[in-house]
C-alpha cells in the first residue's frame, strides 16, 4: 500500500483490525527501527507475505522524508529466514545500506496508545524503554553507548555465570577489564537519563496541572540501583555537562561494583547499572501506581508524553511526528477536550486514529484530512 501523508498529518478512522494501528506502527518502525512496545521483529511480518514472489515472508516500510531543507528516502526491511523464528533486518537511506544508529531519529516520533498506561503500572523495562527511545532519537551518542553497554553487560554476565568453575585470580583479572568497560559506558547512560528525566519531570508537572488542575502535583524521578544521597543525585542532575555527571557517577559505580562482587558471584548476574534502574511516578508524594486512581494514572501518562514532545522539540529544533492511536475513546470528555486543545495547537505533523468518526470530527483537528479504512484494504479520503 502506498499513501501520501500530508505535511499536517491525518485523521484515520476504521474498525478494529482495519489497519489503523499498522499505519502508525510503520511510521514508528522507520523512526526507531524497532517494533512498538518491545515486540519481536517477526511480529511485524504477515505469515503469507512474499508467497507470490517465491521468497520468505517479509515486511517493508519506505518513507520519503523532508527535513532541514533536504529530502531522503528511508527504508526498513524485515524478513524471516529459513531458521525457525529467526529474522534479518536491513535498513537503507537512499540506495545505501545503513545501521540502525544512522536511521534512528531521522523521523522523530512521540506516540500515545492505550497500552501506555504500562508506563506507570508495568515492569521497569517498560519505563527504561521509554527513556531509551526518547534519548536515542535526540542523542546519537546515547544510542551508540547503550548498544555497546548491552554487549559488555552480556560478556560480564557470562563470566559471572562461569565464575564458580574458574580460577579466582583469572576471574578477577577478567572482571577488572569488563568492569572498566561497563562503568565507562553505563555511567554515561545513567547521566543522560537522569539529566533528561529531570527536565521531563518539570514539563510533566506543568502539563499534568494543565490537564487536571485539581488532581495534585505530579513528579517523575529516576530510581537508580547505585545508592547515594538525594543531594548527590541533585548535583548530577544539575551538572552543566553530561561528561562531568558521568565522571561522578562512574567513580561511585565502580566502587559499589567492587563492594557487591561476592553477591554477584553467588547470583551469576550484574546487579548494578542502568539495565536495572527504574522510574518512579509520584502524585502528591505518594507512589502513583499504588495510590492513584486509573484516571490519575492515565492523565500522568498523557502529561509525561506531552513532556517528551516538548523536550524533543527543544533538543532537536523541530516538532516530532505525534501519533495518537485510539486514545480519545479512553478519555472522559473533559480530559479529551484538554488533550485535543494541547495537541491540536502544537503544530507539526499529527496522526490520530479512532474507531468512530465522531471522535475525530473536532475543531481542534479540522486542519487534518480524514481517511476511512474499509475492509479489503480500500481507503476513502474526505
Amino acid at each position: 500500500m502506498a499513501l501520501d501523508l500530508p505535511p499536517e498529518g491525518l485523521r484515520v478512522v476504521g474498525r478494529n483490525g482495519s489497519g489503523k494501528t499498522t499505519l502508525l506502527e510503520a511510521i514508528e518502525l522507520v523512526s526507531t527501527t524497532r517494533p512498538r512496545r518491545g515486540a519481536n521483529d517477526g511480529d511485524l511480518i504477515a505469515y503469507d507475505s512474499g508467497t507470490g514472489l517465491g521468497v520468505q515472508p517479509y515486511a517493508r516500510v519506505v518513507v520519503d522524508v523532508a527535513r532541514d531543507g533536504a529530502n531522503a528516502r528511508v527504508e526498513v526491511f524485515v524478513q524471516r529466514t529459513e531458521r525457525r523464528n529467526a529474522t534479518k533486518k536491513l535498513m537503507r537511506i537512499g540506495e545505501r545500506p545503513r545501521r540502525a544508529g544512522d536511521v534512528v531519529g531521522l523521523v522523530p516520533t512521540v506516540s500515545f496508545t492505550p497500552d501506555d498506561l504500562e508506563l506507570v503500572l508495568g515492569a521497569p523495562s517498560t519505563r527504561r524503554r521509554f527513556l531509551d527511545i526518547f534519548l536515542s532519537q535526540v542523542d546519537r551518542r546515547y544510542l551508540r553507548t547503550l548498544s555497546r553497554f548491552a554487549k559488555i553487560l552480556a560478556q560480564r554476565n557470562g563470566l559471572l555465570r562461569t565464575a564458580a568453575d574458574a580460577e579466582p585470580g583469572a576471574v578477577n583479572d577478567q572482571l577488572a577489564y569488563w568492569d572498566e568497560q561497563l562503568v565507562g559506558l553505563g555511567a554515561y547512560v545513567i547521566a543522560a537519563r537522569v539529566r533528561a528525566l529531570g527536565q521531563i519531570s518539570v514539563e510533566a508537572t506543568r502539563r499534568f496541572r494543565e490537564l487536571s488542575p485539581d488532581a495534585g502535583t505530579l513528579s517523575v524521578t529516576y530510581t537508580p540501583t547505585i545508592q547515594q544521597s538525594d543531594a548527590w543525585w541533585q548535583y548530577v542532575r544539575d551538572s552543566e555537562d553530561v561528561g562531568d555527571a558521568a565522571q561522578s557517577i562512574g567513580a561511585e559505580y565502580e566502587r559499589q561494583l567492587r563492594l557487591g562482587r561476592l553477591v554477584e558471584f553467588a547470583r551469576g548476574v550484574t546487579l548494578l547499572g542502568p539495565h536495572r534502574d527504574d522510574i518512579t511516578f509520584m502524585l502528591n508524594d505518594r507512589v502513583l501506581s499504588r495510590f492513584g486512581s486509573r484516571g490519575q494514572q492515565r492523565i500522568a501518562v498523557m502529561a509525561t508524553k506531552m513532556a517528551e514532545f516538548d523536550l524533543a522539540t527543544r533538543f532537536i529544533g523541530m516538532r516530532p511526528v505525534l501519533l495518537l492511536d485510539d486514545v480519545l475513546s479512553e478519555l472522559d470528555p473533559i480530559h479529551r477536550e484538554a488533550l485535543l486543545t494541547q495537541v491540536g495547537t502544537g503544530g507539526g505533523q499529527l496522526f490520530v486514529t479512532a474507531t468512530e468518526r465522531a471522535l475525530v470530527e473536532r475543531p481542534e483537528l479540522a486542519r487534518l484530512p480524514i481517511i476511512e479504512l474499509r475492509s479489503g484494504g480500500t481507503i476513502d479520503i474526505t
